[in-house]
């Protein structure tokens, strides 16, 4: 018996498989048949939605469930874990940041910058092995790499006449070292400045400043010039200053261990480390660094605050000595060396230096140091490195060059007269401090 119509005169949904299975019996050879069919099309329909190829059906929304549960978490085979590719809540009711394999590795590369710095104390392991400290404080941004130029300076004596000056010659004898410097580095443009190139240099890049002209063209002696030149020099064009007095021993581009090429943009070098021996009076630091040959990458502040301490130790000497800059002419070596040379130098590397790594706190953290150490973009180099063959500091001094030594100083003080500047002298505990003369 047929089920009667609804009050709308159309069959209900609820009684169309009852009604399709009383179609089916009638024909009883077909029933068996009929109920496999009704049989696959579930089965099919089962598989098609808790298979998960229907993801946007969930049955278990229907599903009655207190009110203070949760949503349900997706099934995805995996044992009733959560599915990663899927968001839930997070706990503060938040829903998380949907990750594809794509954004994820766009996100490490911002939480783990690849700026090639090592981690502190990192020991570097090739030819030459250095200790990288680059990432206590992030360094400036220079871009590193040490510009293939080699700087000279060769200028006339202050005591020269004008005419002297404008005829300037000097002895060869004088570069029979640069030799080295270009054999070792053919690649490297060189160039040798005078009097009139120096002039004609400072005044293109840094005519707007008064007082560099100023101080650059009335410097008290040859040596303050050549220092306060080679800082510009390094500052507007980058390279390798390095003195006339100075030999190559290794090419410039071997200077900077290999996993560290990317991240110089400094290359300095000790000269005197006191280690345990006594004090000496003409150099006021427990350590103190070379200028006689020093590398950089243009633009990189270390030059622009030297410079300014030149400026502000020329001011500070002009007061003391009481008369006008242009009549600041007699000088001592102390007075020297604490104004453009490198005791100045010194003061104002550590002071970068602190800023890349806040546990230097004393000179004494650099002394002993075996081998290249990187501080922010700045490597140090030990004693041996830009001073070997000197009687004290640890140098070198058997006669013998040492793998990582890089250059060879060989102090012959034309500019300065400085030739008592290497023997050491001993200074009481309690006058240490005292300002000396030679």
């Amino acid at each position: 018996m047929s089920q009667p119509p609804n009050e709308t005169g159309r069959t209900s949904p609820i009684f169309l498989p009852a009604k399709f299975l009383q179609q089916v019996s009638r024909r009883k050879p077909q029933r068996f048949y009929g109920i496999v069919a009704i049989a696959l099309v579930l089965l099919a329909a089962a598989t098609f939605i808790y298979g998960g190829f229907a993801p946007g059906i969930d049955l278990t929304s229907y599903v009655p469930r207190p009110k203070d549960a949760g949503t349900p978490t997706a099934h995805n085979g995996n044992n009733g874990n959560a599915d990663p590719g899927h968001a839930t809540e997070n706990e503060d009711g938040k829903p998380p940041v949907i990750q594809t394999p794509g954004d994820e590795a766009a996100n490490d590369k911002h939480e783990k910058p690849d700026d090639g710095a090592s981690k502190p104390g990192e020991k570097i392991d090739n030819n030459n092995a250095a200790t990288d400290h680059s990432n206590q404080t992030p360094a400036v941004h220079v871009k590193p790499g040490i510009p293939q130029k080699i700087w000279q300076i060769l200028l006339p004596k202050s005591s020269s006449s004008k005419q002297s000056k404008e005829h300037f010659r000097a002895d060869p004898e004088i570069l029979s070292e640069t030799p080295t410097w270009l054999a070792m580095n053919p690649d490297y443009h060189y160039t040798l400045i005078g009097q009139k190139t120096g002039d004609a240099f400072v005044r293109d890049n840094f005519g707007s400043d008064e007082r560099i002209v100023k101080a650059y063209t009335h410097m008290p002696n040859v040596g303050m010039k050549s220092d306060l030149l080679r800082y510009l020099l390094l500052s507007a064009e980058g390279g390798v200053y390095t003195d006339t007095d100075t030999v190559a021993l290794q090419p410039i581009d071997d200077w900077v261990p290999k996993d560290l090429r990317d991240k110089v943009a400094v290359i300095v070098g000790i000269e005197f480390d006191r280690q345990d021996g006594p004090a000496w009076a003409d150099i006021s630091h427990f350590v103190q660094f070379c200028q006689w040959t020093i590398a950089a990458a243009p633009g990189h502040p270390l030059f622009t605050n030297m410079v300014t301490r030149v400026l502000e130790s020329l001011d500070k000497l002009v007061e003391e000595h009481g008369v006008p800059f242009t009549e600041l002419k007699k000088l001592s070596s102390f007075e020297v060396m604490n104004s453009t040379g490198p005791a100045a130098w010194t003061d104002v590397v550590f002071a970068q230096l602190q800023e890349y790594d806040n546990t230097l706190t004393h000179y004494e953290n650099l002394s002993y140091m075996a081998e290249p150490t990187l501080y922010g973009n700045i490597l140090v180099l030990p004693i041996d490195g830009f001073g070997m063959g000197q009687p004290h500091s640890g140098s070198t001094k058997d006669g013998t060059i040492p793998p990582d030594a890089l250059v060879r100083h060989l102090f012959n003080g034309a500019w300065r007269g400085d030739k008592k500047k290497r023997a050491p002298v001993v200074v009481e505990p309690e006058e240490e401090n005292e300002d000396a003369e030679e």
